[in-house]
């Protein structure tokens, strides 16, 4: 009989123990999981805005980009969406770059010089989704909201867009640049063209 009872006794012991480390596992798996839970946070120093005017009937791009952008309210997310959402980012129009010093000049001063109080370029990401979402962007005085897609691939996001320059009303800044360049932006078909559509891309990192 006293053995029957120090078997069950021990049976008992060795029951408990186990239901306590398993108890204590589950615990640690469970902090595990809360302790490794992702944020995302924008890279600011490696941001890039490229941009794409157009010329001629058929359209040919011209391109550049903008040698600085800076970012604030840039704060953590649970996803990249997330963490866009809200980010603001300020560009000097001083900064426009396309590879030809000539054209750089023309459009600091005869296309944003002729824009009002326009030395900053402003645009704040008001929606990010799945594969879309909205900016809105600060020109001429004017704020309007713009669409674009996003491309998600690991850390990195791809956001493109298209600004229609009559929306901001700037369409004596697109006047003076066309004037300006009015010889060049002649295409085959002796017709002069300034587009006022200009593609934006931004390569974001996280």
């Amino acid at each position: 009989m006293k053995k029957l009872a120090l078997i069950l006794f021990s049976f008992v012991l060795l029951t408990s123990c186990e239901s306590k480390d398993k108890k204590k596992e589950t615990e640690t798996e469970t902090i595990n999981v809360e302790t490794t839970a992702e944020t995302y946070q924008l890279d600011s120093e490696t941001v890039i805005v490229n941009w794409i005017g157009y010329k001629f009937t058929e359209k040919k791009g011209v391109k550049g980009l903008f040698k600085t952008v800076n970012v604030t309210n840039n704060k953590t997310g649970n996803s990249i969406e997330d963490a866009l959402i809200g980010a603001t980012v300020s560009i000097p129009v001083s900064s426009i770059f396309s590879q030809n010093e000539s054209r750089d000049t023309k459009l600091k001063t005869l296309f944003f010089g002729m824009m009002d109080d326009t030395e900053l370029l402003s645009a704040t990401i008001t929606k990010a989704g799945k594969d879309k979402g909205i900016f809105a962007l600060t020109m001429n005085n004017e704020t309007h909201n713009v669409p674009f897609t996003l491309d998600i691939d690991g850390k990195t996001a791809y956001l493109k867009g298209t600004i229609d320059l009559h929306t901001w009303h700037a369409d004596k800044a697109l006047a003076s640049i066309h004037k300006a360049c009015e010889l060049l932006h002649t295409g085959s078909d002796g017709v002069s063209k300034t587009w006022n559509l200009v593609d934006v891309d931004a390569t974001l990192n996280f």
